[in-house]
């Protein structure tokens, strides 16, 4: 599915909901890219200080994925305290029963109580004074007004599909590029075997792959691969080199490779830190 976006209006109405609330708020795709022109989550001095290291950068971008996921499953608003201590929030956007991408809004604390996160600032060799001055200054919430928050950014998801902020539009050899994508990920997948099989020329497929996800054929067919490996990896009990090769990755150090970069973290300690009961 094709989405429009109105750049400027959503700018504004993420503006709009900090200044109103002191929160901060990002549009995502469905692919967990931002929408917006650039990120309101950069305001908090206690966040920028984490992902300055290498391994907050990390952590914090796996919080996320894991919060998105865990949104993407459910298809609901959800919530979680991320390894810094503090609260985020993901509501999913949902048209004729389709996700199409997500708002997610947080860095709250529900705690003046600096001891747990300060277990974590250790680890990073940060200085837990500097930190701990900054973790004072974000603003306090307790559980009803984070559940308050999360229900008015339920009603702001049809708000911004109603004024046409983020605005559906189907184009039917995306589509059909989508699904054939999807239903061969674990085999070769070149360009030319995909406009064949849609009946569309190589360029106009570039084009129209830009012009939707602001990415190439390859990277898009990246991002739907490691999507599949974290499905297998959750789900399933199969190895390491049957993930990758279910995947469509060439090798299990390969996929190795592109999942610690995209993720944060090996396949092996995201299997061991996520995999739900298979028996």
């Amino acid at each position: 599915m094709l989405i429009n976006y109105d750049i400027q209006k959503i700018d504004k109405f993420l503006m709009d909901f900090y200044n109103s609330t002191g929160i901060n708020m990002d549009l995502l795709k469905d692919d967990y890219t931002i929408v917006n022109s650039d990120s309101h989550c950069k305001n908090i001095r206690y966040c920028e200080c984490i992902q300055n290291t290498a391994k907050g950068k990390k952590d914090c971008k796996c919080s996320d994925y894991e919060l998105l996921e865990k949104c993407k499953n459910s298809k609901k608003a959800e919530m979680h305290i991320c390894q810094a201590g503090l609260v985020d929030v993901a509501v999913p956007i949902i048209y004729e029963d389709i996700i199409i991408g997500y708002i997610i809004f947080g860095q709250m604390k529900t705690t003046t109580d600096f001891e747990d996160a300060k277990k974590y600032i250790s680890k990073l060799g940060l200085d837990t004074d500097l930190l701990k001055g900054f973790y004072s200054e974000i603003p306090f919430y307790d559980s009803n007004k984070i559940n308050s928050v999360s229900n008015i950014a339920s009603m702001l998801v049809k708000h911004l599909l109603l004024e046409n902020m983020l605005k559906p539009n189907f184009d039917e050899s995306i589509e059909k590029a989508i699904i054939y994508i999807s239903e061969n990920l674990e085999y070769d997948l070149s360009v030319k075997k995909i406009s064949k099989n849609i009946n569309v020329s190589k360029s106009v497929l570039y084009k129209r792959f830009h012009q939707c996800f602001n990415c190439t054929i390859s990277e898009f067919i990246n991002t739907k691969r490691i999507e599949k490996s974290i499905e297998l990896l959750v789900k399933t009990d199969l190895s390491m080199d049957e993930v990758s090769r279910k995947s469509g990755f060439s090798s299990a150090s390969y996929f190795g490779k592109i999942f610690k970069r995209e993720i944060g973290v090996s396949p092996l300690k995201y299997k061991k830190a996520n995999q739900l009961d298979v028996n």
